[in-house]
């Protein structure tokens, strides 16, 4: 704990277990990263992967995955860079809650895109991009909801009790 103007800081560090911040600060950046490439490089591509190839590409909305990019390239800058220089874990639970908004229209928009949520869950039906997806995205939704719950996260007490 840091002590900040008579207000005491609880550390990120010794508060938010290793995996939790291995997957916000390493993990996930690079596959932000990695997804941001994709749609500012390969616009249509990416379309055909989140709609199971059924989306029609048009030339005329490139302006939208060039949005959707640079989102994500905001993503990997807040979770590679400010979390690792902001030791401080009100500020992670405050971006963990603001990332989840983004998380939520993301989700949304995955189901949307093949059909609405009855058609995404019929897993049977789930494509190797399907699965992709989920698998890219699930893992640290569920670390940020764990982050801003506080589940996992050791309390101002527990780190007194420790020191």
């Amino acid at each position: 704990m840091a002590s900040q103007k008579g207000k005491t800081t609880l550390l990120a560090s010794a508060a938010i277990p290793f995996a939790y911040r291995l997957i916000l600060t390493t993990v996930e950046p690079l596959l932000a990263a990695g997804g941001a490439l994709l749609v500012l490089r390969t616009p249509a591509e990416y379309l055909s992967t989140m709609t199971r190839g059924s989306g029609a590409f048009a030339a005329g909305s490139t302006f939208l995955y060039t949005e959707l990019g640079g989102a994500w390239l905001y993503f990997a800058f807040v979770e590679a860079v400010v979390l690792r220089v902001f030791d401080d874990v009100r500020l992670w639970r405050l971006l963990c809650a603001g990332m989840l908004l983004s998380d939520a229209a993301y989700c949304h928009s995955a189901a949307q895109a093949v059909g609405g949520w009855a058609a995404w869950a019929h897993l049977a039906a789930w494509t190797s991009e399907d699965h992709l997806v989920f698998w890219t995205t699930a893992p640290m939704v569920l670390v940020r909801i764990l982050v801003v719950l506080g589940v996992g996260v050791r309390t101002e007490a527990e780190q007194r009790k420790q020191a």
